[in-house]
Formats: C-alpha cells, structure tokens, sequence
C-alpha cells in the first residue's frame, strides 16, 4: 500500500479543497451543520461551497477559491507562502485550508500535473479548439 504524501509544514489531517472548505466554514459557524446551512452571508468567498458541494454557478477550481481568499481576505498584503497557520498552535488546530493557500494542490504530483496538463490539451484539440476554455500551457512558477 503505497502512503500517502504529506505536505512539509502542515499537521493536519489530509483533505480534499472543498472538504477543507466544508471544514473551514464548520469551524466559522460554530461546529453546527444546521448554521452552516443556514449561513447568511451570501459576500462569503466560501458561501457557494459551505455545504461541500459546489452550487450553480460558483467557480469550480477551488484551489483558486482559497488561494484568493488566503491573499485577499485572511492576510491582505502578505504572502500566502510565508503563511505559519499550518501547525498547531496553543490550543488551536492548524488552519484545513493551509495546504492549499498557494494555489497549487499539494497533494498532486508534477508528474501527474504535467499528465493532466496533457490531457486538457489533447482533449481541446478533439473539441477542435473550439472548446469554452482553453487550457493553460504556459507554466508560471510556484511562489
């Protein structure tokens, strides 16, 4: 059984993006799923996946989503990457959306990044270019 890789740095429990949403906006609520269900604030970035599915509408690349909450609204004007909320810290659990505050998904290798990159392209040229999104082949270094 192969194990599974961990990210340097963080000392919480190993979750998917919007299992780590859900998480975050239990937390936020509480621990209460019925106030979670119930939440009002519709200017959340994580309003639209709070109950761990993505509704209608909302962006579907939810590294992105924490990323952009990570470096607009949790720490304005700083790094993500110089983020410490990883590891325990007194009484409090390490923050569910640490792993993916760069943008990147920790948890997938280059390799297999690089083997999905392919795929998306491959699969654009079958749609004869002429797909709604047009996937990304210029690779931008990690911060």
């Amino acid at each position: 059984m192969t194990k599974k890789p961990v990210v340097p740095g963080f000392e919480g429990k190993r979750r998917t993006a919007l299992e780590s949403i859900r998480r975050f906006c239990l937390a936020c609520m509480g621990g209460s799923a019925p106030l979670v269900a119930e939440c009002a604030s519709t200017t959340c970035t994580f309003h639209g996946y709070r109950m761990g599915v993505i509704e209608q509408g909302a962006d579907r690349r939810l590294v992105r989503v924490i990323a952009g909450y990570c470096r607009e609204e949790c720490q304005p004007g700083e790094e993500p990457a110089t983020c410490t909320a990883g590891k325990v810290f007194m009484d409090l659990e390490p923050c569910v959306l640490w792993p993916f505050r760069t943008g990147r998904n920790p948890y997938i290798s280059a390799e297999q990044r690089e083997k999905l990159r392919r795929h998306a392209q491959e699969q654009y040229q079958l749609a004869g270019g002429g797909a709604r999104f047009r996937p990304r082949t210029i690779e931008t270094p990690a911060p």
